[in-house]
């Protein structure tokens, strides 16, 4: 079992997605709106045009969870346009966006003009209300609007409620929540996947309080798991400078063999690696991305953002951005027309 080292790196990695949850909720700039609306109707036709297969000619569904292969993406400065960045790195296949509660409006255009470029939209929103209130169903009706708004969309998206739940209340009454809301959204979304996303070191090195075994919503269909991990190589903490993270050793494996019995599709909802790490293993990006899609995740979305970092993540290093290009060539996309 891993030691101190993992459990530091994953700490690490609470701390930063805890708070973009919350950093990440600008709105889109204008612009990406106007791109959206003057390329209409293009995400569900090229989709039907293509006979549901994706760039790498893997059949997808109407939810946008593909059979093989897997996106690879990122998330983006504060929800920033990153349009002006894929006329250097291509067109990214997923995006990874934050959004609160009172964002719907927001997070629809954001995803319309995702939609529109390309990109598979992978939303993530906040609740309305405390945990207990949502299990009960005070939240019902917000979850219709959010599934009723995403419907609207012209192609695949895939939603998020609370993600990353670990140390903010009791774990049960999240987990009922998920529970709750999984069917109302697929019901009235036929194009949304629902999706739940953790940390990944709690559910297989932490607490038994936190694992996939008490946690995991029953009962209903979750189309993905997401999992945050990252590789915090080079940090110093406590005078210590940590090592490598074993992302498929550690992870990836433990994942496969989980989510096979579970019957649910994986992936990456937020990862990064530090620029002390990119000096040392430049094509970290690839081989991870490589080595996910070979146990059979779906979806590697890189968290390119300085918003409460405790680690240098984004992509500003120039062998980064390198890195990230060379990876993305050739990778799952949905089809545009």
């Amino acid at each position: 079992m891993p030691g101190r080292r993992l459990l530091i790196v994953a700490l690490l990695a609470t701390l930063l997605l805890s708070s973009t949850s919350v950093a990440g909720t600008a709105s889109p700039p204008a612009a990406s709106t106007a791109s959206a609306a003057g390329q209409a109707a293009q995400g569900a036709a090229a989709l039907q045009a293509s006979g549901g297969r994706l760039t790498n000619d893997c059949r997808v569904s109407r939810r946008g969870v593909p059979r093989c292969g897997g996106y690879l993406g990122m998330a983006y400065g504060g929800n920033a346009d990153p349009s002006r960045l894929e006329r250097r790195v291509g067109r990214l296949g997923v995006r990874r966006t934050f959004f609160r509660h009172d964002q719907i409006g927001a997070a629809v255009r954001t995803a319309r003009a995702d939609a529109a470029a390309g990109r598979l939209p992978w939303v993530s929103f906040k609740f309305p209300h405390k945990w207990w209130r949502m299990a009960r169903g005070d939240g019902d009706a917000w979850a219709r609007k959010v599934a009723r708004s995403l419907k609207r969309v012209d192609g695949p998206v895939w939603v998020a409620f609370h993600h990353e739940p670990e140390g903010d209340g009791f774990l049960r009454k999240w987990r009922k929540t998920q529970e709750r809301l999984a069917p109302i959204v697929r019901r009235k979304a036929g194009n949304v996947a629902f999706t739940v996303i953790l940390t990944g070191w709690h559910q297989f090195y932490g607490k038994s309080s936190r694992s996939l075994k008490r946690i995991w919503p029953r009962g209903t269909k979750i189309d993905v798991a997401g999992f945050d991990i990252y590789n915090a190589h080079g940090l110093v903490k406590r005078g210590k400078r940590l090592g490598p993270t074993d992302m498929d050793g550690d992870y990836f494996a433990k994942i496969s063999r989980w989510a096979k019995r579970k019957g649910v599709r994986w992936g990456l909802a937020e990862t990064g690696y530090t620029d002390y790490a990119a000096r040392r293993t430049p094509q970290w990006i690839d081989r991870t991305h490589r080595r996910l899609v070979k146990r059979g995740g779906v979806a590697m979305s890189y968290f390119n953002s300085k918003l409460n970092s405790v680690a240098p993540w984004h992509l500003e290093m120039p062998v980064k951005e390198e890195a990230f290009t060379d990876a993305l060539e050739g990778t799952a996309r949905l089809p545009v027309s």
